[in-house]
């Protein structure tokens, strides 16, 4: 079965609905989760849905959170989040840190007392659309050792940037600092599936395939020491300059114990026409791009394409065809509609 977006995001809109959420903040971060599905990233999509609803009734979400931003110099604001929903939290920030852009050429809005605030390539969207440059970092709960160690320490900590074309498809990269984004090892061991044996190490720091091993375990940074690097480097930003939570004090919506995760973000903004005159800026990136497709492919490659053009692909082609959903997912929303007393249609698919 293929099942369409809007009914889709209808159904995720409605329950957070049902759960508290006001109705803007509930269809924004239905937004997010859709669209994480229907650009591939299942990881981060409606698979996720069942563990915010969760994480708000336990009291580590707030439906309605009690925001607070506090502009601290020129270009600089901070965001207590009060535990909010993370893509809320998170669209918060980038949309302030935009504001702060258009008026200096650079707005940086670091945020403490997140949450999950699901794929970060949703907000670099927010500042791609508004013709800037955009960065996010986030750091989450414990899953990668740094190098050298065999405990968990870090979280995933992914970085994001996107830069705006007139031509193209923004250039856009949202990545894990890990192996893999831990998301890929919570889906398999929902799954049953064994994993790769590169991608994590057990509670002893012997390499597994055992999903559920692995989540007791650590996931490896990529690249060895630059992953190891790169992740110290984005809790820096996210952690320590914003004040929240740090490293293995993160928490996450998924522990069962009854406190707030106390996720950081670093949302950065740029405005191109602080450097340049008039367009001059978004030629130069047509140009780019123009010149990246040109090279000739490799062998196994049909062309080569630049960051975020597959996921404009897919989700054009999700919003024509519908979108096909993990089993396990599946029978997680069907759960959760018969909890929150919110009819489940069979005649989602398209």
């Amino acid at each position: 079965m293929r099942y369409s977006w809007n009914e889709l995001h209808r159904f995720a809109s409605q329950c957070f609905q049902v759960a508290g959420v006001p109705p803007a903040d509930a269809e924004w971060t239905a937004e997010v989760l859709v669209r994480a599905d229907f650009t591939g990233v299942h990881t981060h999509g409606l698979s996720r849905l069942s563990a915010y609803i969760q994480g708000i009734r336990r009291g580590v979400i707030k439906a309605a959170p009690d925001t607070a931003l506090e502009k601290r110099a020129l270009s600089v604001a901070t965001l207590d989040g009060d535990s909010g929903l993370g893509p809320v939290v998170a669209k918060l920030a980038m949309e302030a840190a935009v504001d702060l852009a258009k008026e200096t050429g650079i707005g940086i809005v670091t945020v403490k007392r997140g949450n999950h605030a699901g794929p970060l390539s949703a907000y670099i969207d927010l500042a791609t659309q508004a013709e800037m440059i955009g960065w996010a970092f986030s750091n989450a709960q414990p899953a990668i050792p740094p190098w050298g160690g065999r405990k968990a320490f870090f979280g995933t900590n992914p970085i994001a940037f996107g830069a705006p074309t007139h031509c193209h498809s923004p250039v856009v990269l949202d990545m894990a600092t890990s192996k893999v984004a831990r998301g890929n090892i919570i889906l398999a061991a929902k799954t049953g599936q064994s994993i790769p044996e590169d991608w994590a190490i057990d509670e002893t720091g012997c390499p597994t395939t055992d999903a559920q091993a692995a989540l007791r375990g650590a996931v490896l940074p990529m690249a060895g020491p630059k992953g190891y690097a790169l992740a110290l480097m984005v809790e820096i930003l996210s952690g320590v300059l914003s004040g929240a939570e740090m490293a293995p004090h993160v928490g996450s919506m998924y522990d069962k114990e009854q406190r707030e995760p106390g996720t950081g973000l670093c949302c950065i903004a740029i405005n191109p026409r602080s450097f340049f005159d008039g367009d001059e800026f978004y030629r130069r990136m047509d140009v780019l791009v123009d010149e990246i497709h040109q090279v000739p492919p490799a062998d196994g490659f049909s062309s080569v394409r630049i960051p975020g053009e597959r996921r404009v692909r897919l989700e054009h082609q999700g919003r024509q065809e519908g979108i096909a959903l993990e089993q396990s997912t599946l029978d997680e929303l069907k759960k959760l509609a018969e909890e929150l007393h919110i009819a489940w249609r069979d005649d989602l698919f398209v």
